[in-house]
């Protein structure tokens, strides 16, 4: 029979892998699409004036993941020769060190090297730029969900590869398809954003506006997956007490939640990733086994 803290052990090592497959998907939907790599520095507070902070330079990472999310249905050029001679070479890199590499990474990476070429011909390198990146972030999600570490070497280059190839080929259009919306995305996005900087409700990394679809979610997405803590935004906390839990959401609203143990009945967890079902489950094998104890004295 496994001990209490094997359980908990092997339970939250599988929760880890889930997780290492399928949150990064999440925070671009919770964070408008923005993408994150863990160094940026965020705040709910806009460092300037709500004017300055919501200018159009500042919205351009918004605007080029919202204005992707529409263009991608729209470009689904493929390059067949691309995959096989990219599969070869992903794979020598995979089996060197197959629990660390991702697909994700690998795919943003390759795809992400051809954007200076697509741009080569841009009067505006940097927003072109940017626009390209958008589109081998989406088009690498896409290819990569549900791919963790775990994975084969072989399937994760075939989805690695698959994105990247993709979004190379598709770049030129996603990149003209990004430009033709640019102007009527700023003007909404300036409205937007002004009204959550005045509310102190709008989120900026780096100085750049995140158009979020949930503070609340957004928040706890940097925190739990890129260890990025949102400067002024209050976090969630919670406490159980007699049995019951409840928990005091941060800037954007108010959650509580029940517990189904006692304190004192397990050893406590903790972390987002676990979840309240997690909790719920582990409180029903303690019950079982608490009962299973009683039968047999």
């Amino acid at each position: 029979m496994l001990s209490w803290s094997s359980l908990v052990a092997v339970v939250a090592g599988a929760m880890v892998t889930f997780a290492a497959g399928s949150a990064r998907a999440d925070i671009f939907a919770d964070c408008g699409g923005a993408v994150f790599n863990g160094n940026e520095s965020c705040t709910v507070d806009a460092t300037a004036s709500c004017d300055i902070a919501c200018s159009p330079p500042n919205l351009q990472i918004a605007c080029d993941a919202q204005l992707e999310a529409s263009c991608s249905g729209g470009c689904t050029a493929t390059l067949p020769s691309c995959t096989s001679s990219c599969e070869g070479t992903c794979a020598g890199m995979c089996s060197s060190s197959p629990g660390s590499f991702s697909c994700d990474a690998d795919c943003s990476a390759t795809c992400d090297g051809n954007c200076s070429s697509a741009c080569a011909s841009s009067s505006d390198m940097t927003t072109c730029t940017g626009q390209c990146h958008a589109s081998c972030d989406a088009r690498c999600n896409a290819g990569c969900k549900g791919t963790p570490p775990s994975t084969s070497c072989s399937a994760s280059c075939m989805a690695s590869c698959q994105g990247s190839c993709t979004g190379e080929a598709s770049a030129s259009c996603d990149i003209a398809c990004q430009t033709m919306g640019n102007a009527s995305c700023t003007s909404s996005l300036t409205v937007t954003c002004t009204g959550g900087c005045k509310a102190h409700t709008a989120i900026f990394c780096d100085g750049n506006f995140i158009n979020s679809s949930d503070l609340n979610a957004c928040a706890n997405d940097l925190k739990n997956i890129f260890h990025i803590e949102v400067s002024g935004y209050s976090y969630s906390s919670s406490s159980c007490d007699g049995g019951s839990c409840e928990a005091a959401a941060g800037a954007g609203g108010n959650a509580s939640a029940s517990c189904d143990v006692a304190p004192g009945d397990a050893p406590p967890l903790s972390g987002s990733l676990l979840g309240i079902g997690l909790g719920a489950v582990i409180a029903g094998v303690a019950r079982r086994r608490r009962v299973g104890a009683r039968a047999r004295q």
